[in-house]
């Protein structure tokens, strides 16, 4: 079993890139509870994944079938920039909003993925590439996620404070919605990248479920964050593994092991409360 893993270890290290890196945003996500603007990212970068094998399949820039990421980022960037800017104050609650995005985005990217011709276009739109992860991807989802995260860790203060306190933030003189901008757009980043290798579906679940994980086991922040990335790197390290040998889809065994880590951790809150 082992030396099968090892042939696919480039796509391995990229599944464990990537649940790094959304495993640190994730907490975010569920704590300021914008899963859902997160599902929505999700699927307008798939939306823009969709959109390049479709134009590709029809002859128009061929190019870009190979690299989906340009188109996958302009949309997500959008709704990066349309998701943190909005005020919030308009007659349309912000989550109608979001979940209008979701579902016209999801719906287009299921009609253009429908008449692409471009590969494997429905596997890769649903559940992503992950075996197909080279080292130079693997690179290329580094060059993402290390600043991303090193941002994150120099402004840890700075992004937890404006997340949680907003108006004792604004107060002291954070620009507010300067932080709130720039962690959105870093979260825009991470999916718009992750999507093209992970698909919607596994791309979701290191968003959401390993900082469940962690809010569960933990009673601090700096908890939460150790528990959400070990538990993001348990479930892609363990998944990934099973899934080769036995023949199964890697991102859906990483999604199951990541649901049993929930379980424990639900059962080790329960404990803990007795």
């Amino acid at each position: 079993m082992f030396e099968a893993v090892l042939l696919f270890k480039d796509a391995l290290y990229g599944a464990v890139v990537i649940g790094l890196a959304c495993s640190v945003l994730g907490v975010y996500v569920v704590l300021r509870r914008i899963v859902f603007v997160g599902a929505a990212l999700a699927q307008l970068s798939s939306a823009g994944i969709a959109l390049a094998l479709w134009l590709a399949g029809n002859g128009w820039m061929l190019g870009i079938s190979t690299r989906p990421i340009a188109l996958a980022l302009i949309l997500t960037i959008a709704g990066v920039l349309f998701f943190g800017a909005g005020s919030g104050r308009g007659k349309v609650p912000p989550d109608a909003t979001i979940g209008v995005t979701y579902a016209v985005a999801a719906a287009v990217g299921i009609i253009l993925i429908s008449k692409a011709t471009t590969g494997e276009a429905h596997d890769i739109f649903l559940q992503g590439n992950i075996l197909g992860i080279t080292r130079g991807d693997t690179m290329v989802l580094l060059a993402v996620a290390i600043p991303v995260l090193l941002a994150h860790a120099l402004f840890y203060k700075e992004f937890l404070f404006v997340s949680f306190d907003r108006e004792t933030a604004r107060t002291l003189g954070y620009r507010v919605n300067f932080w709130n901008l720039l962690l959105y757009l870093t979260l825009g980043l991470v999916i718009a990248f992750a999507m093209q290798f992970a698909g919607v579906m596994l791309v979701f679940n290191f968003l959401v479920l390993p900082a469940v994980t962690g809010l569960l086991v933990s009673r601090s922040m700096a908890g939460t964050f150790f528990w959400s990335i070990v538990s993001a790197l348990t479930a892609a390290v363990i998944g990934f593994s099973l899934s080769v040998p036995f023949d199964l889809p890697s991102g859906p065994a990483i999604i199951a092991v990541s649901g049993v880590l929930v379980l424990v951790a639900f059962l080790v809150r329960l404990r803990q409360r007795r």
